[in-house]
């Protein structure tokens, strides 16, 4: 029977160059936490702005349009949407909210192409059709 001695093969693994890289994403690991707890504010500004742009975007390619005033209260939730186009804007807005909140949480899966179901629930709960 073969034994082996794993402490030689670690030493062979565990190069300065292997220690010195770990070593870097540590610290880099560190320093994004302070980052992000110092500059909060602005973190959060540019998300608010990202969420904005790519409703906007995603919205445009269905061949839906809004003011730019109006886009930016609905996505920030600060109006109720009044026509279909702003039912359906507000329905993406809850979708990349919920990404946005529970991103930890939500698998990766292989086929980006494939929404799941409780994607189009959110999509659809807020397009009651009241006849616009």
């Amino acid at each position: 029977m073969r034994q082996f001695d794993y402490t030689k093969k670690w030493k062979k693994m565990l190069t300065p160059e292997i220690v010195r890289y770990r070593t870097t994403i540590h610290e880099y690991k560190g320093e994004q936490r302070l980052i992000a707890e110092h500059h909060a504010d602005v973190l959060e500004s540019l998300v608010e702005v990202a969420k904005i742009q790519s409703t906007e975007s995603s919205n445009k390619i269905e061949g839906i349009y809004t003011s730019d005033e109006c886009l930016k209260k609905i996505v920030l939730d600060k109006t109720m949407p009044k026509t279909r186009n702003e039912r359906e804007i507000a329905g993406y807005r809850d979708v990349l909210n919920t990404i946005h909140e529970n991103f930890p949480h939500i698998p990766i899966r292989k086929s980006s192409s494939n929404r799941s179901p409780d994607d189009n629930t959110f999509i659809f709960a807020s397009l009651r059709t009241t006849g616009d």
